[in-house]
């Protein structure tokens, strides 16, 4: 088990993160977040962090050097925090991928991404899939290569939902193994589906989910160029590729199948996953 002050190291591409932790319960949540990341191969820099954990109740922070990012009793948004902060760093300078702002999951030969911003319910369908016979890959961030290639940035799944999800998800058997308070859940991706490795498919399907409660199901085929207007809208690091990437963007929905879904239950994600008409 690891001793006061252990570094748990973490990163993607060439930007490493190094985050100290003051015991083991701080370091568990270090490796609760990022124990599934892709990794760096070759970092040129690295950033660092620390979570301390202090006191009876305990009082929880996070910092960056001298700047504290969190004060407080939350483990949910101590974590939370940090992982909006290396996301943020993977994101800010890459100019080898297509950062999109989308869940993935991936069964035999198809790889679905599921982009949307926030409040869209990507987490939300991400989970479901996962649930129901997908492997999970991110309910948040995928970076796509030229040629289409999903890497994804692979965390515990974020909820911000109402109890009746949690339910849904057999709550009283999760309850021990994920970080919540009334604003959100992380839950370990592996308590909905086990059988999990880290790939890097080709994406195949884009889904555009949309929660709307009491909403009419809908689910319909979408063009080429309706697709690629979509997949902007998630697109993140638009700026530091040429021409924004929309060629490039443009060639991968052309070798993939494009849906947009309207659902208001897990009743509508059933019957538009397991018809016949379906997307697959």
């Amino acid at each position: 088990m690891p001793s006061n002050h252990t570094i748990f190291k973490t990163g993607f591409g060439d930007q490493q993160f190094e985050i100290d932790c003051n015991n083991k319960d701080t370091y568990k949540l270090a490796a609760f977040l990022f124990s599934h990341f892709p990794g760096s191969t070759s970092p040129s820099s690295s950033l660092k962090y620390s979570i301390i954990s202090d006191g009876r109740r305990p009082r929880l922070s996070l910092w960056m050097g001298e700047r504290r990012l969190y004060y407080g009793e939350s483990a949910y948004q101590l974590v939370y925090t940090l992982m909006n902060e290396v996301i943020y760093h993977c994101i800010n300078t890459n100019s080898q991928h297509h950062a999109l702002h989308a869940g993935s999951v991936h069964k035999d030969d198809q790889c679905i991404i599921l982009p949307g911003t926030s409040g869209k319910g990507k987490s939300t369908v991400t989970a479901w899939l996962a649930s129901n016979g997908f492997k999970y890959l991110t309910d948040e961030l995928v970076f796509l290569s030229s040629d289409g290639m999903v890497t994804p940035l692979t965390r515990p799944i974020n909820l911000k939902v109402s109890a009746s999800l949690l339910q849904w998800l057999d709550y009283k058997k999760i309850v021990n193994h994920i970080i919540e308070d009334h604003k959100g859940s992380m839950i370990p991706h592996r308590l909905l589906n086990d059988d999990f490795s880290k790939v890097e498919p080709f994406v195949t399907h884009i889904i555009f989910p949309e929660y709307r409660e009491d909403a009419e199901l809908n689910f319909e085929k979408i063009s080429p160029a309706k697709s690629t207007f979509y997949l902007l809208q998630s697109h993140v690091n638009a700026r530091n590729l040429p021409g924004h990437g929309i060629a490039e963007l443009s060639t991968i929905v052309r070798k993939s199948r494009s849906y947009k879904i309207i659902y208001s239950s897990f009743e509508d994600l059933k019957l538009i996953f397991d018809s016949p008409s379906g997307p697959f």
